[in-house]
């Protein structure tokens, strides 16, 4: 199971685009993702799909360096009540301790890191899940769009310079708006130490205690999240969502993959208030309204490939999960 970003960063890269005339549903095309998500007023998106995106919109617009365009749209709001907090912050060191202890609630993938070597700040970036790495673009929009979230703390310039590991990309030899090395060891940012006790024309230290009391609630329910994620229920059904054709692996198989017993694993599901054929039926669900909202297989093709004998046992299964057939549900996703 691939971790998952804001929301919020799907939301401004559509929001750039539109200066290409580059709609939201010719960017979404494909992705099980509608312009209902960019409604919701905080939610999550695949990385996998992100990384994809980004290079979507290089090709919808025919340019390169889209991630900078993208970066300038970064605001600290895009964090949700982490950004709140951190704009509430006394000072600029303050804003970033926040922003360093608490983005891993919304951005797994991604990690922040401040160090103080002689008279110089250094923020380092770090990806710390092997095998989740952003695209060359994602980096570059994430690190120059942190660059802009201390720009807009701050209301000032900061005089940053910006590392990359990557080699520079072609569009940068023709774009003075950086202040960027490119071939060096890590992603980081280097600013003036002195400049971590700017004050914030946003300080409110009641808002602070607050939001921070909130940051504080929402570590302990991801918490409980990653235990779930650790779970006999999510190791099983992983097992099962690796297969082509979903419900092709029998319990006992699965069993013998976690090496277990046919009746311990049984007992286990029961413990965790679940059964095999409930988690069969969470995947068949989740698959099928996918790919008829992709609309790129046929409504046969999708039976045959979530493993339902007949278009017959498909559609009653599907219309006991969401009360409509698999082609108004297609239909209307449409729309």
């Amino acid at each position: 199971m691939s971790p998952e970003l804001p929301g919020t960063y799907v939301n401004l890269l559509v929001q750039t685009l539109q200066q290409w005339n580059v709609s939201a549903e010719q960017l979404l095309a494909g992705t099980g993702i509608s312009t209902h998500h960019l409604e919701a007023p905080f939610w999550y998106i695949d990385f996998n799909i992100f990384n994809y995106l980004l290079e979507r919109a290089i090709l919808l617009t025919h340019e390169p360096a889209i991630s900078l365009y993208l970066s300038q749209e970064m605001k600290v709001s895009c964090y949700g009540h982490i950004g709140v907090a951190a704009k509430a912050a006394e000072n600029l060191g303050q804003a970033i301790k926040i922003l360093e202890q608490y983005i891993g609630l919304h951005c797994l993938v991604f990690k922040p890191k401040l160090n103080i070597i002689g008279d110089k700040a250094y923020l380092y970036f770090y990806q710390p899940l092997q095998k989740f790495k952003f695209n060359n673009h994602g980096v570059m929009f994430l690190v120059l769009g942190f660059s802009n979230i201390l720009k807009d703390l701050a209301k000032t310039d900061l005089n940053i310079h910006i590392e990359f590991k990557q080699p520079a990309p072609t569009f940068y030899e023709n774009n003075h708006l950086l202040n960027c090395s490119f071939n060096k060891s890590y992603d980081c940012l280097i600013f003036d130490r002195k400049l971590l006790d700017f004050p914030l024309e946003t300080a409110d230290s009641m808002v602070l205690r607050l939001i921070q009391e909130q940051c504080k609630r929402d570590i302990e329910k991801l918490s409980l999240k990653q235990g779930k994620i650790n779970s006999i229920y999510s190791q099983v059904k992983q097992l099962a969502c690796n297969e082509e054709n979903i419900g092709s692996l029998t319990l006992k198989q699965i069993a013998q993959k976690l090496h277990t017993s046919e009746r311990t694993l049984q007992r286990q599901l029961t413990n965790e208030q679940t059964s095999f054929q409930n988690i069969i039926g969470e995947i068949r669900r989740q698959q099928a309204e996918n790919l008829l909202r992709e609309n790129q297989l046929s409504i046969k093709e999708i039976s045959e490939r979530l493993g339902y004998a007949d278009i017959s046992h498909f559609s009653r299964a599907f219309k006991k999960w969401t009360s409509v057939t698999p082609k108004f549900y297609r239909e209307a996703s449409l729309k």
